[in-house]
């Protein structure tokens, strides 16, 4: 899969504070922004994976947002390369402990939710164009990871 490498001080960079208060560890990611269009985007259950399809980007459009369209969406979401599991409500882990960093809507309402934070180490699954790793930092990290996988 190919790797995207994003500098720790670009803009778009922020840190997530994991919610476990025995843990607190912060881990930079990439966080798109509102003109992106990023929606709907799914995590997987299990890693911080993420999956954005244009297949369920044009059903928002032609259908109106509730529960029908996500039980729609979700009988079509694949496994993650984890083994995991995209589904609806799942939200990125902190990968030192695991604990999910909560998000404060329900599955429905963050069907247009166009903000998808993408944790450093994490793959972007998509339908069109390509998918990719998250690789935040330094270039020798960068290059680490390019001949490690």
């Amino acid at each position: 899969m190919k790797i995207v490498h994003y500098e720790a001080n670009a803009p778009w960079i922020g840190r997530m504070k994991c919610p476990n208060p025995k843990c607190g560890k912060e881990t930079p990611a990439w966080q798109s922004s509102g003109m992106s269009d990023s929606c709907p985007h799914f995590f997987c259950d299990t890693c911080s994976n993420v999956i954005h399809r244009e297949q369920d980007h044009a059903l928002l459009y032609e259908n109106e947002i509730n529960q029908e369209l996500l039980d729609r969406i979700a009988a079509t979401l694949p496994d993650c390369p984890c083994g995991g599991r995209f589904v609806p409500g799942a939200n990125p882990k902190c990968p030192s402990c695991k604990t999910e960093y909560v998000h404060q809507w329900d599955a429905v309402k963050r069907l247009n939710v166009p903000f998808m934070p993408i944790l450093d180490g994490s793959c972007l699954i998509r339908d069109r164009l390509y998918s990719y790793e998250v690789c935040i930092g330094s270039k020798p990290k960068y290059w680490w990871r390019l001949f490690t996988n």
